[in-house]
């Protein structure tokens, strides 16, 4: 039994391409990116601790200049909170789509190391959720039910990054970021102000000169009870050009 794992290994690393990729950074890429994440549910009756998530996104990075790249980001991701309410246990999911449009810049530190900062512009933040609605009753207990509820509005993201290489197929990427969000209450007219830091720290396994995949680890905090204590498993595929 011990022998299948490390023969499984060796295969694997045997059928990798030979072709070694570039020595430079690369700052031209589609990223396809895809992670589950648990978010701390902090309802007063959460009949689960945490609300399980889905994030689908694509980037795209293009270096206009030596050091100047442009990038586009589109994501979406779908929460699943349960909640009591009324001693009436609720589904109340939510599906949050962002866009967003920027620039960055990077320079070497060194024969292995480059490191950016980058600032976008979330021109497009959208979150459709179910609320709770309780009606009381004079004869009864409370009718719970729910209705949908969208949250419109805009923002803007600022990262900064070190990427390093190990080896010619190896690198490792952390990243610090900060999101804040402005958006309007459509059901009730009001307006909302939220902000997020996170933190990711990831590796991009180089498969060829031109393609890498690796996962990514983050947690990241939130000035919404509701979205806080965010911690993130996933993984991506860059395609390099």
């Amino acid at each position: 039994m011990t022998r299948f794992p490390r023969l499984l290994t060796i295969v694997v690393f045997a059928c990798l391409p030979v072709s070694s990729p570039a020595t430079e950074f690369s700052y031209s890429y589609l990223e396809l990116m895809a992670d589950m994440s648990k978010t701390e549910n902090t309802a007063s009756d959460p009949l689960e601790k945490n609300a399980h998530g889905r994030l689908l996104g694509v980037t795209g990075s293009w270096e206009v200049f030596d050091s100047l790249y442009l990038k586009g980001v589109w994501s979406r991701e779908t929460k699943d909170f349960r909640n009591e309410v009324a001693r009436t246990p609720v589904d109340l999911d939510s599906r949050q789509t962002i866009f967003a449009l920027g620039a960055g810049y990077h320079f070497d530190a060194g024969e292995r190391t480059s490191i950016y900062a980058e600032a976008l512009a979330i021109v497009d933040f959208e979150v459709d959720h179910r609320i709770p609605i309780v009606v009381p009753s004079p004869s009864g207990p409370p009718f719970v039910s729910t209705a949908d509820s969208t949250i419109d509005g805009k923002g803007f993201s600022a990262a900064v990054g070190v990427r390093h290489r190990i080896g010619e197929r190896l690198e490792i990427e952390g990243q610090l970021s900060r999101t804040h969000t402005r958006a309007d209450v459509v059901r009730t007219g009001g307006k909302i102000s939220d902000s997020e830091t996170m933190f990711r720290i990831g590796a991009h396994v180089h498969l060829a000169e031109r393609v890498s995949v690796g996962p990514f680890l983050s947690f990241s905090r939130h000035t919404d009870d509701n979205f806080d204590n965010i911690r993130k498993l996933g993984v991506s595929l860059r395609f390099h050009f």
